[in-house]
Parts: structure tokens; sequence; C-alpha cells
């Protein structure tokens, strides 16, 4: 039996948030898989209960509403299906959570989800579910591979598993501030001023949040009202108190965002001139828009800038390559702890949106990257009227809708890992690019010799 990983797909409900974009690779994908009977693991923010309306609360039947609506939209379905047909071909399917669909852990949720596979009960039944306060461990061939989402090592987005039920409600259960976030900026970002950029700038939101302001500072002091405004002040001071959504609620720690606005190089005027921009109770014009359009040229550098380095988007003209897989050396060291702590020779993460590749003797590192919709920036190098185009075009186009007229570009690559055994003993590692009606591209390979064997 082989093994497919898929991390990051982010299937919505097709209501105006969504932003997974394997409509036509991921079902033929899966009907590839069910004909040879595969293990299909799905490694986190397979689903995203964060793209609609609802309050953010662990409630057990709003969240059953949000699967069924997921479920109902015609590329989930098709997904869904893809899934069933692995089941019934005699494969496996696990699903496993992450910090965009923790609802996945209730009862409720599942049902729905297994009624989604357009199989007999029997066949849905195998459908599995796993948590991912731990992490899952595979042996293939004699070696150990280490399976986590990922978000395990991002206070911003790790799951509260503690308090997180197995069916019904979760009163005590509290959303990680990323997610509330997504629900309190980034939606309000996307449904109020159409600035569909905002949601694929992340796993960065400093980033998205300087490029927010560059497009549309305004935006920010009418999405922060009442008790919110005080997020909107770590735009520009850091108080030492932590932020906060709501009275009474624990504060956020430091948001990081003055951090970011600093390395920005903002002059006091051009600081002073968003300051007042952003402020709630501020003027809505200003004395000099010089001042303001230079201030909105560096946040948009710079936060785009983040948003590359988080993704590593080093794009040319022509796409080849544009994405870097090898890891940061945060990212390795990450890795390489989790491999001693689980005695693993492998180890597979998600979260990041970013595909990931390196081996050394003793480890093998791989981040599946993801199945949505990604911008591509002009090149670091590029001068300032290249950037300033860009922004250009992000402010006349923010919603990328190309009806509008020129949008920036948005890139794609559907990554996966598939693990095959070898028959001499250990796993063979394949980090898998697929596309639209062209034969899978092996992006990155090696063996990961059984744990008899391999040298630590």
């Amino acid at each position: 039996m082989i093994t497919i990983v898929l991390s990051d797909i982010h299937l919505g409900n097709g209501a105006g948030y969504d932003i997974f974009a394997g409509d036509a690779v991921l079902p033929p994908v899966l009907t590839a898989a069910a004909r040879q009977r595969a293990r299909v693991i799905l490694n986190g923010d397979t689903f995203d209960f964060l793209m609609n309306e609802d309050p953010l609360e662990l409630d057990a039947a709003r969240a059953t509403a949000q699967a069924r609506a997921i479920v109902a939209n015609p590329s989930t379905a098709a997904v869904m299906a893809g899934l069933g047909e692995v089941l019934a071909a005699g494969g496996e399917v696990v699903l496993r959570l992450g910090n965009h669909d923790a609802e996945v852990a209730l009862a409720e949720v599942q049902a729905v989800l297994r009624g989604a596979l357009q199989q007999p009960p029997e066949v849905a039944a195998r459908l599995a579910f796993e948590r991912g306060d731990n992490p899952s461990l595979l042996t293939v061939g004699g070696a150990r591979i280490l399976l986590a989402h990922g978000e395990h090592n991002d206070p911003w987005n790790r799951l509260d598993y503690k308090n997180l039920p197995s069916a019904g409600d979760g009163p005590k259960f509290r959303y990680p501030p990323g997610s509330r976030l997504v629900k309190t900026l980034l939606n309000p970002l996307k449904r109020g001023f159409g600035m569909r950029f905002a949601d694929l700038l992340k796993p960065d939101f400093q980033g998205a949040v300087l490029t927010a302001l560059a497009v549309d500072p305004t935006s920010m002091r009418l999405i922060f009202q009442g008790n919110t405004a005080r997020l909107l002040w770590q735009l520009f001071r850091k108080s030492g108190e932590g932020m906060t959504f709501a009275d009474g609620e624990e504060g956020e720690g430091n948001l990081g965002i003055a951090d970011a606005l600093d390395q920005a190089g903002l002059s006091a005027d051009e600081r002073a001139a968003m300051e007042s921009a952003v402020d709630p109770e501020g003027a809505a014009t200003f004395a000099d828009e010089d001042v303001l359009d230079g201030a909105r040229f560096k946040l948009a550098r710079a936060g785009l800038k983040l948003y590359a380095a988080a993704q590593r988007a080093l794009t040319g003209t022509t796409g080849d390559r544009y994405f870097d897989l090898r890891p940061d050396d945060g990212e390795w060291t990450e890795a390489r702890r989790l491999a001693d702590k689980f005695a693993a020779d492998a180890v597979v993460l998600g979260h990041t949106h970013s595909a990931r590749w390196k081996q050394e003797p003793g480890l093998a590192f791989v981040n599946t990257g993801t199945w949505i919709h990604l911008m591509r920036l002009p090149a670091a190098s590029d001068d300032d009227a290249t950037w300033l185009g860009f922004l250009d075009t992000i402010r006349r186009n923010p919603s990328l809708d190309a009806a509008r007229g020129p949008a920036a570009p948005l890139v794609t690559r559907f990554t996966g890992l598939v693990i095959h055994e070898d028959p001499a003993g250990g796993a063979l590692l394949q980090l898998v690019e697929w596309q639209a009606g062209a034969a899978p591209a092996v992006l990155a390979s090696g063996a990961v010799a059984a744990r008899s064997t391999a040298a630590r």
C-alpha cells in the first residue's frame, strides 16, 4: 500500500471566502489513489470552518450546520466523493485535525463528513479521524515516519486540545489567537472592503495587516471599533499589555505588528500620517497626501516582503520553481527535535503552506505544502517602480477579480508526499506536484532506511 499525505487543502462552503484552488486536480488524484488502493492521510486544515459569518464559539449545532454547508459546496463534494472511492476500493483515509478545522473533533461533524462520502454506511464507517495533540507515527518498511500538522510549535495557532470535546458543545474550548484574528480582521477585510488578497497572505498575519493598511488605511478604523480598537493600537505602539478581543478575555500578548511596522522604515511624518488615518476618532483627510502615499508604499513593500519570506516566493517571469524547497534553520531544528523526541527517521509537517524538503543522514524533513491560491510577488531585487506598480494593481483591484481589470497574479502548486515501501527495507519518500492534465512531477525524493539499520 502506498501512502499519500496532503495538508492545508482548506475546503470551504463556496460563499465568498474560499481559497481552495484544486477543483480540477484533487478529485482525479483521489481517483488514481483508489485504483492503487492507497492510504490517504489528510494532515490538518482539510476544511476551513473559519470562512463564515458565525460567532467563533464551539457549538455543536452550529458546527454541524457549517459542515453541511461545506460538503454541499460542489468543490468539496467532489473531493469527498473521491475519498469515498478510496475507501470503497479497499484503501484507507485518515483525517487529522488542524487549527482551521478543530470542529472535526466533534462526532456530529464526523457524521456529516461520512455522509458526504457517497458510500454505504459500512464503507463510510472506515473513515478514520485523529486529533493532533500527539503526532502520528507510521512504520513503512521498518522506517518510522512522524506526521503532525505543525501548529503545535505556533503559539498563535496552537489548538486547545485539553478543552476540545469529542461531542457536544465546547464552552471551555478557546480558539487560538490566529483563528480569532481571521474572524476579527481578515474576514471583515474581505467582506467589507473586497480585500481578497488579505486571506492569501496567511500564514503571515503581520504582512497581511501592513498590506491592508497600505491599500486602504481607513478600513482598519472601521473594522476595529469599541474594545477591539485596542488591538489597533499595537499597529503603532507596544503597550506592554495583552491586547483583547472582548471585555474579560485574556490578553493575546504582543501581536508583533508594532515590530513589523518599525521594520518598514517610516519617517516620523509618515508614521504620524498613517497613525492619524487609522485613529478611530481621527479625521478622514490629510494635509499632505504625498506623505501618506509614501507611508503606504513602504508598508506595502514591507508587508509583502514578510509574506514572501514566509513563503520563500522568489518568482521570475516564467514561474519555474517559484518556491525554494529548502527549509530555514528554524524549520530544520524543529524537525530534528521531533525526530529525536519520537525516535523518527522522517518528519512530515504542513501548516505553513510552503512545500519543503531536506534530507541528511538519519533524517528526512518534508512539508507537504498547500492546495490554495497564492500570490505571485515582484522579486525582492525589483526596483521601486515595479513594487509601486504592483501595489497600485492591488489597490485598484483588491478582490483580484479579472473581470474588473488587471489583477495581481495568483499561482498554485499542488503538492503532497507519496510514500512507497522499499522491498529491500525502508521507505521511499517523494515530494510530488500534481497539475491538471499532466503526469505527477517528483520535486524531490529520497530513501529512508529501516530503523534497525538507520544511522541516527
